[in-house]
């Protein structure tokens, strides 16, 4: 769940300022965007990581400082960028889990705790949805929106 939370970051910071954050050409490209803004990780966020080759570019790297949040999103709300900054923080370790993050006092008028729906076990896939053909994917896209429309008959 923890790189979910990095993805809803990516989003939150998308809707913050309309276009991707971290707009990669390829993998590398996409790591040195990162560190431009989060910085240089530490010693204790290396040591998560456990490719060796991988710690070891982190490593050889010029070092960087982290960019304020409110530098890159002037105009956004003080807690939006507070939650932004506990989504996208380099260690999984240290993200924000989605409970908090629920209960974060940006997301606070949408927050109910009395009605908040936890999964009993994680949701699987009937079937591997990445290695369909497109068509295939686009009707099944169309019957599962249309078993939501009141009278729709397939």
């Amino acid at each position: 769940l923890l790189n979910y939370i990095w993805s809803v970051g990516c989003i939150l910071a998308e809707m913050l300022s309309n276009r991707p954050i971290f707009p990669g050409k390829h993998y590398l490209d996409q790591l040195n965007h990162i560190l431009g803004i989060l910085g240089s990780p530490s010693q204790e966020d290396l040591n998560c990581i456990i490719n060796i080759k991988a710690r070891n570019y982190l490593l050889s790297l010029p070092l960087r400082c982290k960019v304020p949040w409110n530098r890159l999103f002037p105009n956004a709300d003080p807690k939006a960028l507070d939650l932004l900054d506990k989504m996208l923080t380099f260690n999984p370790h240290k993200r924000i889990e989605v409970e908090e993050a629920l209960a974060h006092p940006y997301l606070e008028q949408y927050y109910d705790p009395t009605d908040e729906p936890v999964a009993e076990a994680p949701f699987k896939f009937d079937m591997e949805l990445d290695d369909l053909p497109k068509e295939t994917l686009k009707e099944l896209i169309f019957e599962e929106t249309a078993r939501f429309q009141p009278g729709f008959r397939s």
